[in-house]
Formats: structure tokens, C-alpha cells, sequence
């Protein structure tokens, strides 16, 4: 027996529509006397149809731009943040997260990096 809900959509529903999200930078490497990033986020979506949608970035919600009837759109934003930064797409109507990305942050990237040795050999 197939159970059917109205209105729920699956993985494979072609109704529901594919949100691709692309952010630049992806990672914000912090030196050893450094504790915030500060760094101009570009974020850029693309839908296969006409949607209104909504970028917001988690733990910061004053930053938030929000399109209507866009199949496209780009946003750049100067933030500043010590741990990884999320940014979310999200349909403005009933706020479900379409796409998900994240800025990671590196700290004190020189202490992480491992020495290279020389080349094994027999006669060493």
C-alpha cells in the first residue's frame, strides 16, 4: 500500500525546484595574533525557475537580502566573525532553508602545516 501526503515534496520531486548557492570566499585563514575575520562575503544563487527568496547569514540577522520573482541574484556584504560562517537561501514564504554554505574559519594555519621529510631511502 502507497501512502501519498499532499504537498510534500521528495528528493526526487521535479516540482520542487534545485537552489544552487556558490559563496566566495570559502575558507578565512586567521594568523596567530588574529581572532576575527573580517572579509567581503560574495554570495551568488541560481534556481531553475522564478522564486522569492531570501540570503541571510546565521548568527548575524540584520545582514538579509531578499529577492522577489528572481531565478537569479548576487550579493556581496563586508562581515566580520571569529568562528565558520553560515549563509542560508531560504524561501521567503515559509522560511525553509533551500541551500546551505559555509566560510570556514583556519586558525593559525603555520602551527597546522606538517614539515616535509625527505623521500624514504636505503641508504639513510
Amino acid at each position: 500500500m502507497l501512502l501519498s501526503i499532499p504537498g510534500a515534496a521528495t528528493a526526487a520531486d521535479p516540482a520542487r525546484p534545485r537552489v544552487e548557492l556558490k559563496l566566495r570566499p570559502r575558507v578565512c585563514t586567521l594568523s596567530e595574533d588574529e581572532t576575527i575575520c573580517t572579509t567581503t562575503v560574495h554570495a551568488q544563487w541560481r534556481a531553475a525557475r522564478n522564486e522569492s527568496l531570501c540570503l541571510l547569514i546565521v548568527d548575524q540577522p540584520h545582514i538579509r537580502r531578499c529577492w522577489e520573482n528572481h531565478a537569479q541574484g548576487v550579493y556581496s556584504v563586508e562581515v566580520s566573525f571569529s568562528d565558520d560562517l553560515v549563509v542560508e537561501l531560504r524561501d521567503a514564504e515559509r522560511d525553509n532553508v533551500l541551500a546551505s554554505q559555509a566560510i570556514a574559519v583556519i586558525r593559525q594555519a603555520l602551527l597546522l602545516r606538517h614539515k616535509r621529510r625527505p623521500p624514504w631511502s636505503i641508504f639513510n
